[in-house]
């Protein structure tokens, strides 16, 4: 059974086994950045919904070497916010592991959910575009996550952001009858099972939804949540948030005929953690430490802080 324990910030701990200068050989860092914002809502004429925010990039560094007695910085990356009134949401921070003697590690923030006729934006995933016509997702950085989905023709509603599972999916249209079912906003891309973070990460937020009553009546519902991390799209209604510290991205925002305080939905931040042969002397920002057995010990970060072997 694993040992937990949270060390508080700035705590110095005096049992250093295996201690004396030389290099340390971290068998995994574990990278999760901060999901996209969803687009915002809004009751601009000739936009549907907004894009949903994409998931904040994620993979594994294995074998990252590092030196005794020398502090390294954690910064994780926020969630991005979602966009106000008509407006493309934030992006997500990046999270990186950096050093004096090594090469910066960085996973990528997600992009943001696009407002209406706009194009989604670039990040680990990208977040979804706006619509209606031909707008696209942002694209995903390789390795980290996927593209975001995105609004296709004129009846189509925005794309999901990209989640590190999947793509997000583009908006669609339903039916043409009366009152008018387009405009669905798609589905956010999965996220991803981590067993070293024990959770779901890396949803892409679903694209929001159309609620206009008048001539005849047009209608698209909201697209649902990557994996049930991201947050869904809203329709007459406030967005989803993504969930907390599962790097997911938010729902986009939904659109509605008279002006409203309707919402998008905010992206969710990042995490690290880090797989060491040997306990930490010294940490900032209070990670939780685990022993694994067989000497390993790791150190899981939802905050900024610092570690030193």
């Amino acid at each position: 059974m694993p040992l937990l324990s949270t060390i508080g910030a700035g705590s110095v701990k005096g049992f250093n086994p295996g201690g004396g200068a030389g290099p340390i050989i971290l068998s995994k860092v574990v990278m999760l950045a901060g999901g996209g914002g969803g687009g915002g809502a809004t009751s601009a004429g000739g936009y549907t919904g907004s894009g949903g925010g994409g998931a904040g990039g994620f993979f594994t560094e294995t074998n990252v070497t590092v030196s005794a007695g020398t502090t390294y910085t954690v910064s994780i990356g926020a969630g991005g916010a979602a966009g106000a009134q008509s407006t493309t949401g934030s992006s997500g921070g990046n999270t990186t592991f950096s050093g004096s003697d090594i090469t910066t590690i960085t996973a990528t923030g997600g992009g943001g959910g696009a407002r209406g006729l706009s194009a989604g934006v670039d990040g680990g995933s990208g977040g979804g575009g706006g619509g209606p016509y031909a707008y696209l997702g942002g694209s995903g950085t390789s390795g980290q996550g996927n593209d975001g989905g995105a609004s296709v023709n004129s009846t189509s509603g925005p794309g999901g952001g990209g989640g590190k599972g999947g793509a997000g999916s583009d908006g669609y249209a339903v039916s043409s009858g009366t009152p008018n079912f387009w405009y669905y906003g798609g589905a956010g891309g999965a996220g991803l099972g981590s067993g070293e973070l024990g959770a779901t990460v890396a949803g892409g937020g679903g694209g929001g939804g159309l609620y206009y009553t008048s001539a005849g009546g047009y209608f698209g519902t909201g697209g649902a949540g990557g994996s049930s991390v991201g947050g869904g799209g809203g329709y007459n209604s406030n967005a989803g948030d993504a969930t907390l510290y599962r790097g997911s991205g938010g729902g986009g925002g939904t659109r509605t005929e008279a002006s409203n305080s309707f919402a998008g939905g905010q992206g969710s931040g990042g995490q690290i953690k880090i797989y060491a042969p040997k306990q930490a002397t010294a940490t900032t920002g209070s990670p939780t430490e685990t022993a694994e057995g067989g000497g390993v010990y790791s150190y899981q970060f939802i905050s900024s802080g610092s570690i030193t072997f």
